[in-house]
């Protein structure tokens, strides 16, 4: 409970930096997950935040203001098609770190990700969370086994209300054609 409250206090302020500025943006990640049945640990917090290169030192700025770390030396750094910005919300009272990542927006993909977003209560919070579909192909993209393992546990819990021509289409643009295949027939999906 202690780490989901000091989860829950980096993602509302955040979100507060992203809504103020004007950022359009989606939460991803482990933490989206559960808003479509997939509960897991994480310690992180994951963003896709479009911004304009101009507006990234003034993001960074805003980010420090309403209380996270950034290192500014190490700068971004590039994961696949995403340039990631790295930042720690330390909550005080618990001792407790988070990384909260802001992953720009630059691909055809991820655009649509966000136009996909949803506008759903999260633990009491309106948040702007990714598409279920859209996550299972994030996940697919990472390929890590606890990524697989993720991609799977959403379409178990979400079967019946997938867009599986979505999923598919996007599946075979993004070269993950075969795996997220694998895990619809799995799933007797097919």
């Amino acid at each position: 409970m202690m780490i989901s409250n000091a989860i829950l206090g980096a993602l509302n302020s955040a979100i507060a930096v992203m809504e103020t500025g004007g950022l359009d943006y989606c939460l991803f990640g482990g933490l989206a997950m559960q808003v479509y049945k997939r509960i897991r640990a994480t310690r992180d917090v994951d963003l896709m935040v479009t911004v304009d290169k101009k507006r990234v030192t003034e993001l960074i700025s805003r980010m420090e203001k309403a209380g996270f770390e950034f290192d500014r030396k190490k700068g971004a750094v590039r994961i696949r098609d995403f340039e990631l910005f790295r930042f720690i919300y330390t909550d005080e009272d618990l001792g407790l770190d988070i990384f909260v990542d802001l992953a720009t927006v630059a691909t055809e993909f991820q655009k649509t990700v966000l136009r996909r977003k949803k506008r759903l209560d999260f633990l009491g919070v309106a948040v702007n969370i990714a598409s279920c579909e859209d996550l299972i192909l994030l996940k697919a993209l990472g390929n890590r086994p606890i990524d697989i393992a993720d991609a799977e546990g959403l379409i178990e819990e979400n079967i019946r209300d997938l867009n599986k021509t979505y999923l598919r289409k996007w599946a075979e643009e993004l070269g993950v054609g075969k795996t997220v295949e694998r895990l619809l027939k799995e799933k007797c999906l097919t």
